[in-house]
């Protein structure tokens, strides 16, 4: 398969300048991104008030678990076709964005509809404050029973990362991020729409960048022009997308699952300490972009070794993007710690004392464990690029049990201080099983079996 200027074959140079390469884009693209929950608790803290600011904290664990599920198959797809750009099978290529397609339109339905029925029996059994629940469950309603654009727009992105270009999705998630910027100010400060404005800004914004992405996408890839035969389901390809994606849907749940058991602890602490998990949350997704996208994308790069039969270069990558991750993580928290009071005044009233607080507390607890974040991450990526969702499976239920193990037990003594420990002890622990697996190396024997029989084991 031919390799384009703006696209990269992972399969020969350094690992750590090619990733470098292709994460940096991605990087510019997550401060991007950043900005829909920025400008959107922002807007909402500064000019509606922390009651609406909490409303969205209080749905963000739904709305997450929603939106993951769909995340998990388009994460499958860039696996999947990372391993036939690596093993040069363009036929297969084809059939794989024809797949992507059909489980793009499959979620859009189903987990739209669950969005908007689910919606306030969640709230409820998430025991959200009566004064915010009815703003929590219309943010739900619109952005997940709306969630087909976010779906199309990852779909789209995880197929040109699948084939090394990671310049095009960055091109589209500014325009989106711009576009969200505009409406949120619009629908917020002009219109008085309130959390519905925030709502129908990210989704609005979504669904024209997925468009225009879509056709860009096969314009500038013309092997990726389908024919009417193309588009014919392949059940073959499908099923290893959907399976591996289920896999990965199912361990997003879990993660899912610990992160609203963790919320509902939360909400018993009322609206103030919700507002601060929703601002130290916003300001943490702010700081790991510096070494998430090195971990996320990595799985590009394994994928098409492994697709490439490499496990030499899996094993220099490794190596190579470890060190460089850890150095970024810990980078990261320094910077945090450091500016944590200036951050944190972006999205609250100066005279919301017990919010700021509470929110520097979270900040400052959770800096320190970057590191661990940044690893688990890695070598999630690492595995899950090799079609080895299983383990990253283990990983996930480890995380997870220890999440809601000491966000219930902790606050009995810390009060709740003692949940912002509860995700980093995940971490730490959660990233054993896949420590023990890699290092193992059986998963080398993966390497045996011919990629067009067996492009990923699920």
């Amino acid at each position: 398969m031919a390799k384009k200027a703006d696209t990269l074959d992972m399969t020969n140079g350094s690992p750590i300048n090619l990733m470098l390469r292709f994460a940096l884009p991605m990087l510019v693209g997550s401060v991007f991104q950043s900005l829909y929950s920025m400008v959107d608790s922002a807007v909402l803290g500064r000019y509606v008030g922390s009651g609406a600011l909490a409303a969205i904290g209080a749905a963000l664990s739904t709305t997450m678990m929603i939106l993951m599920l769909a995340t998990g198959v388009t994460s499958a797809v860039s696996i999947v076709l990372s391993q036939f750009v690596g093993a040069g099978n363009v036929k297969k290529i084809r059939t794989g964005v024809v797949s992507a397609g059909y489980l793009t339109l499959l979620l859009g339905v189903v987990l739209g509809l669950f969005g908007v029925l689910a919606a306030r029996p969640l709230m409820l059994l998430l025991n959200t404050p009566a004064d915010i629940i009815d703003m929590s469950v219309l943010y739900i309603q619109l952005v997940c029973g709306l969630g087909i654009a976010q779906f199309a727009y990852n779909a789209v992105a995880s197929i040109l990362r699948a084939l090394g270009d990671s310049k095009t999705p960055l091109i589209f998630l500014i325009l989106c991020s711009v576009l969200n910027v505009i409406l949120d100010l619009i629908s917020v400060l002009l219109l008085n729409m309130g959390v519905a404005g925030v709502a129908v800004a990210t989704v609005g914004s979504q669904a024209i960048s997925a468009a225009i992405c879509t056709v860009v996408m096969f314009k500038k890839h013309p092997e990726l022009a389908l024919t009417k035969a193309d588009l014919k389901p392949d059940m073959k390809v499908l099923g290893q997308i959907f399976g591996m994606g289920a896999q990965m849907a199912l361990q997003s749940l879990l993660l899912s699952v610990g992160m609203m058991v963790i919320t509902r602890v939360i909400n018993g602490f009322g609206a103030t300490v919700v507002a601060a998990y929703t601002v130290g949350g916003n300001v943490q997704n702010l700081a790991v972009m510096l070494f998430s996208n090195f971990s996320f994308g990595f799985s590009v790069y394994v994928g098409q070794n492994f697709g490439a039969r490499r496990a030499d270069r899996i094993k220099l990558g490794v190596r190579q993007i470890a060190l460089l991750v850890s150095g970024l993580a810990i980078f990261s928290g320094v910077l945090v710690l450091i500016f944590a009071e200036p951050l944190v005044s972006l999205y609250v009233k100066a005279e919301e004392t017990a919010v700021i607080e509470a929110s520097l507390s979270f900040i400052r607890i959770q800096a320190w464990f970057f590191p661990f974040l940044g690893l688990i991450w890695l070598y999630n990526s690492t595995l899950k690029g090799m079609g080895k969702v299983s383990i990253s499976m283990v990983s996930s239920v480890v995380e997870l049990g220890s999440k809601i193990g000491f966000s219930l037990l902790l606050p009995i003594w810390l009060d709740y201080i003692g949940i912002w420990y509860a995700a980093p002890i995940g971490y730490i622990l959660g990233i054993v099983p896949l420590l023990i697996y890699y290092y193992s190396g059986r998963w080398q024997k993966l390497l045996d079996k011919p990629i067009d029989e067996q492009p990923a084991e699920v």
